[in-house]
């Protein structure tokens, strides 16, 4: 398998010198005395078969036009009574090229015609019935040849469409890795900076007040990070556990770092056909959902992170990083 794996691989490299070296082939096979046996080899016959065979080297680039000319030399062959055998090939070769390069009606009427017309000289220099089984096996050739060149010309159809749809998968792929890259120079990054805007973007469908206290200044680049996603994942799960509740946040500066606490007064109680003896607590983020993440943050810069439920009902968030004063940049 990997011998005739080389052979194809070179075959398609070189597909002018594969086809000169089919013509030449075929041109000797055409010289031998089969078929009819006996039959001389003549000035005429060694021309008609250089002709056939010749025109096949260049049957991928002329495909009609080398089907015409072989179908003639073989007819020609025939009617002066010197056609052998492994001419006929030549026709059949011819009609398997255009079947692999042409539509599937224009290869159909082509090796018809070519059929039709070598059959009938067939019929008339040997004087058979149309039905003898030399021409019957003549004419299935043809059908052969042109089924198996549609077939090779269907699947590569099939693979350049495969191998298209893989082209404009990568492209779309990696177009689409660029726009990410180039909305990430756009976006800002996080920041207490943005604590206004974030703040915003949450209060259009739950009341969210926020409070600064101490004298804002710039943090280490790491803590600020830290502080904003704390602060935008503790509203994300207010949100999502206790809608419509209000939400206070407060950021304090203080000379070794900043305090953040986020709290909210707990989801209102689901009505109820009868009475309940207590309102029921704010649901906690389900089992910390969220939380792991948000101590993480706190701790990777080196600070303290708390997180339960309030007293009166609703769910606190405090976290204190550090970041003293002479470590801003």
């Amino acid at each position: 398998m990997g011998r005739l794996a080389e052979w194809r691989r070179i075959a398609r490299a070189h597909p002018a010198v594969v086809d000169a070296l089919l013509a030449a082939a075929l041109f000797v096979a055409g010289l031998l005395p089969v078929n009819p046996p006996g039959a001389p080899l003549t000035l005429a016959a060694v021309l008609l078969a250089a002709i056939g065979s010749g025109a096949l080297a260049v049957r991928r680039r002329h495909p009609l036009p080398v089907l015409a000319l072989t179908t003639v030399s073989v007819l020609l062959a025939q009617l002066a009574g010197v056609a052998r055998g492994p001419m006929v090939l030549t026709v059949a070769i011819a009609a398997y090229t255009v079947a692999t390069r042409a539509d599937r009606r224009t290869a159909a009427v082509a090796g018809l015609v070519g059929a039709l017309a070598v059959g009938a000289a067939a019929i008339t220099t040997l004087g058979v019935a149309g039905l003898d089984p030399a021409v019957v096996v003549l004419l299935l050739w043809f059908g052969v040849a042109v089924a198996v060149g549609d077939a090779v010309r269907s699947r590569r159809a099939y693979v350049a469409v495969r191998e298209e749809r893989g082209r404009r998968a990568e492209r779309i792929r990696a177009e689409e890795a660029l726009r990410r890259v180039a909305e990430e120079p756009t976006e800002p990054a996080p920041s207490l900076n943005r604590l206004d805007a974030l703040v915003e973007g949450f209060s259009a469908g739950q009341p969210v007040r926020w409070t600064v206290a101490g004298q804002p200044r710039p943090l280490p680049t790491e803590v600020d990070v830290a502080a904003y996603q704390i602060i935008q994942e503790s509203l994300t799960n207010a949100r999502r556990h206790a809608p419509g509740a209000a939400v206070a946040v407060r950021l304090r500066y203080d000379p070794d770092g900043v305090a953040i606490e986020v709290r909210d007064t707990g989801a209102e109680p689901s009505p109820s056909p009868s009475p309940s003896p207590s309102p029921s607590p704010s649901p906690s983020p389900s089992a910390g959902l969220g939380l792991p993440g948000l101590r993480e943050r706190a701790e990777a810069v080196g600070g303290t992170f708390t997180a339960g439920p309030r007293p009166n009902g609703g769910w606190s968030v405090r976290a204190e990083l550090p970041a003293a004063e002479e470590q801003a940049e």
